[in-house]
């Protein structure tokens, strides 16, 4: 049995634990604010920050759970917090509820994070959400389906498809597939990497960014999404990930002084950061290197992770020391806001004993 990257007590200590377990337990939700993500200081409906942090914290919080490190009662009250807010008014794209809408129509970025958490959902707490995450997972399959490349719209009147969103998408059906014992991501998982693997390689292998080719960067690899898509694929094509990791590795990472961490583009291409990517710095993406860590934690990767580690850790810990700090606050929530606590929780959680665990889960009307 393989071993986890990070000890049980060294995540219970955690400022990421604390600050996810911390917001969980507020009494009321009314929406994320600028002293929860970073990003609502400037673009105000959070360019879907607020639905990614959820999914990150509900991925996190079933690690947690299948570890032991929270009981039942605690994971059920938390994900339950996590799923009402992910339905909130604030957070969801819809006017009405989503229950109310009678067309789920063209949010795949939206639907695909829901979904993630309504399978975690189910997995810890039963079948309570059971019709609308069946629902969503159907309708995403047919989004995807209907496309030619195989990538359903991520937001109306937005041509843009990243591939990494679909990777999600394709996981987020699998993982219903998973709790209910259905086939739906079968087809549509082998037909999307023959795609990626015949339309959309770059010269050096790497799958590219966007496939309807909206951006001067389409045709490129991008750290932040390549991290994001492997990390997603691992769970129904673990050899095509694994391959794109190895690639990834070659022609991205990069290590000087001792120091690792992935470029955002590679050292060809001229690329701009963007809300996706954070700060470039010397070429290295912030978010394709704090993302790496979930994925290398995710294929077992463990000296990547720890040589990521090493340069993530003390600058994390300058985040969260200047969080509460005037003037230097603003730079500290860049790395301690609540989406990047819960994509660094996400990546302490993961244990590759993860699918082999054998936990029961609770009936429909347990809670």
């Amino acid at each position: 049995m393989k071993k986890k990257f990070v000890a049980d007590e060294k995540i219970i200590q955690s400022k990421e634990f604390q600050k996810v377990s911390s917001f969980l337990s507020e009494k009321s939700f009314n929406g994320f604010t600028k002293e929860h993500l970073f990003i609502k200081r400037f673009i105000k409906k959070a360019w879907g920050q607020d639905i990614a942090a959820l999914s990150n914290m509900s991925e996190a919080l079933e690690n947690l759970w299948r570890r032991e490190l929270i009981d039942r009662n605690t994971a059920a009250l938390q994900i339950q917090a996590i799923t009402r807010m992910a339905l909130h008014k604030s957070v969801r794209p819809y006017r009405a509820s989503v229950y109310q809408t009678e067309k789920l129509g063209n949010y795949g970025y939206y639907l695909e994070h829901l979904n993630l958490i309504l399978n975690c959902y189910q997995t810890i707490n039963g079948d309570g959400y059971l019709t609308l995450n069946e629902r969503i997972t159907l309708h995403l399959k047919d989004q995807s389906e209907k496309q030619n490349n195989l990538h359903a719209p991520l937001l109306p009147h937005v041509r843009m498809r990243w591939s990494a969103d679909q990777a999600l998408i394709i996981n987020s059906i699998r993982g219903f597939d998973r709790n209910n014992g259905t086939t739906h991501h079968n087809d549509l998982a082998d037909a999307w990497v023959s795609t990626m693997h015949s339309d959309y390689r770059h010269s050096t292998g790497l799958f590219q960014t966007e496939v309807m080719n909206c951006k001067s960067y389409s045709k490129e690899p991008r750290g932040c999404a390549l991290a994001y898509l492997i990390y997603y694929m691992h769970d129904f094509a673990p050899e095509p990930a694994k391959s794109q990791w190895d690639l990834f590795k070659r022609h991205m990472k990069v290590t000087k002084l001792g120091l690792s961490g992935f470029r955002e583009y590679l050292p060809e291409y001229q690329g701009r950061w963007t809300p996706d990517s954070g700060p470039i710095i010397a070429g290295l993406g912030v978010a394709a290197s704090g993302l790496a860590l979930k994925t290398a934690a995710k294929l077992n990767d463990r000296s990547t992770y720890e040589s990521l580690a090493r340069v993530a850790n003390p600058l994390l810990s300058i985040c969260h020391a200047t969080d509460r700090i005037p003037f230097l606050n603003i730079v500290g929530k860049l790395g301690s806001d609540l989406l990047a606590s819960s994509i660094r929780l996400a990546a302490m959680s993961i244990t590759n004993e993860t699918d082999e665990l054998k936990l029961s889960r609770p009936s429909a009307s347990a809670y």
